[in-house]
């Protein structure tokens, strides 16, 4: 999920392996950087940066619905960032499941 030109940074040593996409690495010329040293505090203090608003994701949020628009602009290459799909109730259904029900 690495965009063109980006860097991956992997914080302390998980088990087992990280098959990594080399086509798409390559192609997209992703930087992957890694600490042989990191620990569960290293690894909350990242969480924290983006807790804090420190890392920024550049992101289009979508509702669900648009779904078919989002896959014809992805084909298209127009789609400058990622795309989030919303999958919360639109307000009109949301406000449907609201009422309460009759009851006999």
């Amino acid at each position: 999920m690495t965009r063109k030109r980006g860097t991956c940074v992997l914080v302390g040593l998980p088990p087992g392996d990280f098959p990594l996409p080399l086509f798409d690495v390559v192609a997209n010329c992703i930087t992957v950087r890694g600490s042989f040293v990191g620990t569960r505090e290293d690894m909350a203090e990242c969480l924290a940066f983006a807790a804090d608003g420190k890392v920024k994701a550049d992101i289009e949020l979508q509702p669900l619905s648009a779904i078919n628009a989002v896959f014809d602009r992805l084909e298209r290459g127009d789609v400058p960032s990622r795309v989030v799909l919303d999958f919360a109730p639109t307000v009109a259904s949301s406000s449907a499941l609201a009422r309460p029900l009759e009851t006999a």
